[in-house]
C-alpha cells in the first residue's frame, strides 16, 4: 500500500467579549459678524428692496466698500432682521454687492444682517476597548 498524506483535523471556536467605547469632543466656535443699514427711497423698486453693500456698516460703525458683503457658503448662516424682526430665509438673497429683500420695506427701517461662519468647527474622537478573544481548539 502506498504512503498517504496524514492530515491533522482540528475544530476551533472563538468567543469575543468586551466593549469598544468611543468618546467624541466637538468644539463649535462660530465667528459672528453683523452689518446694519437703513432703508432709503432709492432702495425700493417694484415691490423689492435692494440695499447696496456701501449702505451697510459693520459692528465698529465702518461703512462697507462696494462688493464688501460676505458671500454665504455651506459653512455659514445668514439671518436678516427688518426693524428688529427675523425674516424667513426665502425672502432675501445676499451677494457681495447687495442684499435683495423681496418686499417693500418702510423708509428708514433698520435692516441687520447677522452672518455666522461655522468653518471653525473641530472634532476629535478617541476609542478605547476591552476586547478579549478566547479560542478553544478541539483535537
Amino acid at each position: 500500500m502506498p504512503a498517504e498524506l496524514i492530515k491533522l483535523v482540528l475544530s476551533a471556536s472563538n468567543t469575543v467579549s468586551g466593549d469598544v467605547n468611543v468618546s467624541t469632543v466637538t468644539d463649535v466656535a462660530p465667528i459672528a459678524s453683523r452689518y446694519a443699514a437703513n432703508v432709503t427711497a432709492l432702495m425700493i423698486l417694484g415691490g423689492n428692496t435692494t440695499i447696496p453693500a456701501t449702505s451697510f456698516r459693520d459692528d465698529n460703525g465702518n461703512s462697507l466698500a462696494a462688493g464688501g458683503l460676505p458671500v454665504p457658503n455651506t459653512e455659514t448662516v445668514v439671518n436678516v432682521y427688518v426693524n428688529g424682526v427675523l425674516q424667513q430665509g426665502g425672502l432675501s438673497t445676499l451677494s457681495a454687492n447687495n442684499l435683495l429683500i423681496r418686499a417693500s420695506i418702510l423708509l428708514g427701517a433698520p435692516v441687520v444682517l447677522e452672518y455666522l461662519n461655522f468653518s471653525n468647527v473641530t472634532s476629535a474622537s478617541t476609542a478605547t476597548n476591552t476586547l478579549a478573544v478566547d479560542t478553544v481548539i478541539d483535537t
